[in-house]
């Protein structure tokens, strides 16, 4: 309770804004730092499956209203990152509009909760414990027409305004999976969304995530009959994941310098502050 009380005490007086509620180590549940406690090997030792959506953020998020040109996308980056901006256009190439566009949703995605997602799991990975890391890649489908004048929601849910269908017009179409996209596939409930015009697919698609995730919470392994074999993280050579999508498969890590990439600039960060 008291912790709380403490973050939103810290939003009404103005020192956080809503998504930048600092973590409250209170003794009891974090006695130290999360990322303190990774570290050590002091988190509970149990099975963890944990992954991201395919668009987590759109490109947007990184360039505005501004059209993603690679001069538009290269001047964001060297704002953001200062001398570390090579590095960045080199792990997030945007040499095309294209590119831009795909560079920039990914960079936005990782900079709000892929990076801290990947973190929690390399972490508990070398812990020796088991990992189940997915990477969910299923659009939502279109809106029923009598969604007519309303576009979705950053966390789901809709926005109703009279503005709305001008606000759809300069929000480009989601390409991938947004944030809380998976929701309502994860539950089983997508009949009770009556937003969106579902298809067979989405409820194959539903079924497989309905079955990975009640045998992980039977025995800490989503694997079972009908479901095609999820490996753990660190069980080949190289790390692997599953694609939870129409067609799922598994994939092979590409991308762990992105994330070490932020790994090194946010832990920068802490030590210049501290």
């Amino acid at each position: 309770m008291k912790a709380g009380h403490r973050l939103r005490r810290d939003a009404a007086d103005g020192e956080n804004a809503p998504h930048e509620f600092p973590i409250v180590m209170d003794g009891w549940f974090f006695p130290r730092s999360p990322l303190t406690m990774l570290a050590a090997g002091e988190q509970a030792h149990v099975p963890l499956m944990i992954g991201w959506n395919s668009e987590e953020m759109n490109y947007r998020a990184l360039l505005g209203e501004q059209a993603p040109t690679p001069e538009n996308y290269a001047a964001v980056v060297r704002a953001l990152y200062g001398e570390q901006a090579d590095e960045v256009l080199r792990l997030y190439p945007g040499e095309t509009p294209e590119q831009v566009e795909q560079s920039a949703t990914d960079l936005a995605g990782d900079r709000f909760l892929v990076y801290s997602t990947w973190k929690w799991a390399d972490e508990h990975r070398k812990a020796n414990c088991p990992v189940y890391r997915y990477y969910y890649a299923h659009p939502r489908p279109p809106m029923v027409a009598e969604m007519d004048n309303v576009v979705a929601g950053l966390a789901g849910g809709v926005i109703r305004d009279p503005d709305a269908a001008a606000q759809a017009i300069a929000i480009p179409p989601a390409k991938g999976a947004v944030h809380s996209a998976d929701i309502e596939y994860a539950m089983g409930n997508l009949a009770t969304n009556r937003v969106y015009a579902w298809t067979a697919e989405d409820e194959q698609v539903s079924a497989l995530m309905q079955g990975y995730y009640a045998n992980f919470i039977k025995s800490g392994n989503p694997n079972g009959a009908g479901l095609p074999p999820w490996p753990r993280l660190d069980e080949g050579e190289e790390e692997q994941y599953m694609v939870w999508d129409v067609h799922p498969h598994v994939r092979v890590e590409r991308n762990r310098a992105r994330y070490a990439f932020h790994d090194r600039f946010y832990q920068s960060l802490s030590s210049a502050v501290s």
